[in-house]
């Protein structure tokens, strides 16, 4: 199953929340949904969940609008507000209603209490719940339909360690059974250990889509020159994805998407100089974060420093 955001807007009066913003989640990827406070996160997340009518654009689970689908918890699950739930009902209460408007046999209450650790406190109220426990009912609620879809909005907040070590050992084993799983979340070090992609939205833009597990370093190439504004020009005119930063042995310039031989061509068709064009270092998701966020959102010391960010 398949999630597609395509080309979602939405403003609130002279407020541009999302702007054009398309991406997708392919059955089996676990993908970060990351950006400063501010940026449309939880708008997106809203408009998937339809409960924000975007101004355009569409949203399409498994190929049909959210709206469309016939019992929608089957397909998609969502954990967007811990808090939503009534603190008067119990926890055994709170799952089992949402069973049965998602016709569902009891045998799934039991078995979805049991994935997240609350099998031993059905009986306990909604309303005494740390927030830990209620993020554990609100995906428990999420799982309730075996979704091919899962959505989740910082689903770590009140977990402690050990808490968070289940969580991704779950995402992970969802994941790797087919399940396309979105999660948004500020906690970038977590993230970078268990998803497949990130996608970074910043003022309302999707702004990089980039793979985070498998093979991404192969796809960079590290340049630099005398002249950074030139080379800065080439792979603009030549529609190469960069990101301009500072490596270790190179110093200042860019980490391309692209192989060093068409750099190479490029810039030499267009008789610019380099002086390093090689394999790019390792970047985290947090330099990457750093990198093509807006300024005011992240501690300036010049220009970020993508292949090792500790260093001065």
């Amino acid at each position: 199953m398949k999630l597609e955001v395509e080309d979602i807007s939405k403003s609130y009066e002279r407020i541009q929340a999302l702007s054009h913003v398309s991406f997708s989640c392919d059955a089996g990827t676990i993908m970060g949904y990351i950006g400063p406070n501010g940026s449309g996160k939880s708008t997106t997340l809203k408009v998937i969940a339809g409960l924000v009518r975007p101004d355009g654009g569409r949203v399409l689970i498994d190929g049909e609008p959210y709206q469309s689908l016939e019992n929608p918890g089957r397909k998609v699950g969502f954990l967007l507000d811990p808090w939503a739930h009534h603190p008067g009902r119990s926890v055994r209460e709170t799952v089992r209603l949402a069973a049965m408007m998602m016709r569902l046999p009891k045998s799934r209450v039991d078995a979805v209490l049991t994935e997240v650790g609350l099998a031993s406190v059905p009986a306990r109220k909604v309303g005494v719940l740390s927030l830990g426990m209620r993020q554990r009912l609100s995906l428990a609620i999420a799982l309730l339909g075996e979704p091919g879809v899962l959505v989740l909005d910082e689903p770590a907040n009140g977990l402690d360690v050990e808490g968070m070590t289940w969580l991704k050992r779950l995402l992970r084993s969802l994941g790797d059974n087919g399940t396309a799983v979105v999660v948004s979340s500020h906690l970038l070090n977590e993230l970078e250990t268990y998803v497949d992609r990130a996608v970074i939205l910043d003022r309302g833009r999707v702004v990089s889509d980039h793979i985070v597990r498998r093979g991404a370093l192969s796809e960079w190439t590290f340049v630099s020159g005398p002249d950074l504004d030139e080379i800065e020009e080439v792979l603009v005119a030549e529609g190469f994805e960069h990101l301009r930063g500072r490596e270790r042995a190179a110093g200042p310039g860019f980490r391309v998407r692209s192989t060093a031989g068409e750099i190479g061509d490029a810039m030499w068709s267009r008789r610019v100089k380099v002086n390093h064009l090689g394999p790019a270092a390792a970047v985290t998701l947090e330099a990457q974060y750093g990198a093509v966020t807006s300024p005011q959102f992240r501690a300036g010391r010049g220009e970020p420093n993508i292949g090792d960010e500790k260093e001065t």
